[in-house]
């Protein structure tokens, strides 16, 4: 099923352009006001990302900006307080449009129909704000939630945070494309959601595996081959192969809900 989606990605340039446009625009943007710091190790994120793929979501470097990571004692890494936190919130709109014009485009593709700038723009203005209160729930769940468990816990907690939010993410795999293909609200995508996982087939079990343990993969080379031509490298690969991968995801989810 991956590799079929993977082929389809050719004819379907959109798909893989947005995702490595926004990551490359993220990563440029913070090596401008950071420089592109920090050094190899050893280092892995057991992440699930639904929708619009980004490589930020397995480096553990500290430099792309609009990404909010939690340092040991529970803070967040940043250079400049107030400008981590403007970039941040411009990027939790651009994500928030891009998004939903991202699922719109994979369920286009899913169903056959074409895609294009026109159809993006139309998902991403009609979902923007549901996309933009929904990052903000996740963003301060996670703030909240990590920093309380790192708190209390502390190293340990970090561990118990991650495992938490990575099964929540797995109980609610298609939150983002129900949202979207259900034109539903956010209260009413959670309990949907849920259903099409219980509804699941063993090609969504697959799928999950393949991206976590993709994602795995990929972390582990970028974070310890930390070289400006590798990590861009890497960055088109992943964005590539993750795009693929969300093709998939919602081909199954549509046949779940065609069930």
């Amino acid at each position: 099923m991956l590799l079929s989606a993977i082929r389809k990605l050719p004819g379907l340039p959109l798909l893989v352009g947005l995702p490595v446009a926004i990551d490359g625009l993220s990563a440029l943007t913070g090596i401008l006001m950071n420089g592109f710091h920090g050094s190899p190790h050893l280092a892995f994120k057991l992440a699930l990302q639904m929708g619009l793929p980004s490589v930020s979501a397995v480096t553990e470097q500290r430099f792309m900006a609009g990404t909010v990571q939690m340092n040991a004692d529970g803070g967040l890494s940043a250079g400049s307080a107030a400008a981590a936190v403007l970039v941040l919130l411009a990027f939790l709109l651009v994500q928030a449009f891009f998004q939903g014009g991202y699922i719109g485009l994979l369920r286009q593709a899913a169903n056959e129909r074409s895609i294009s700038l026109r159809v993006f723009y139309a998902y991403g203005m009609r979902f923007f704000g549901r996309f933009l209160l929904l990052n903000l729930l996740v963003l301060a769940l996670l703030l909240v939630g990590g920093g309380l468990a790192v708190y209390v816990l502390h190293g340990f907690g970090a561990v118990v945070s991650l495992l938490a939010f990575l099964i929540l993410r797995v109980w609610f795999v298609y939150l983002e494309f129900t949202l979207v293909s259900e034109n539903c609200s956010i209260l009413q995508a959670f309990p949907r959601a849920l259903r099409a996982f219980g509804d699941r087939t063993g090609a969504t079990t697959s799928l999950i595996v393949k991206a976590v343990m993709l994602n795995i993969l990929f972390g582990l080379l970028i974070n310890a081959v930390w070289i400006s031509f590798f990590f861009f490298l890497l960055l088109f690969l992943y964005d590539y192969i993750f795009a693929g991968l969300q093709l998939a995801f919602m081909e199954e989810y549509e046949r779940i809900e065609k069930r």
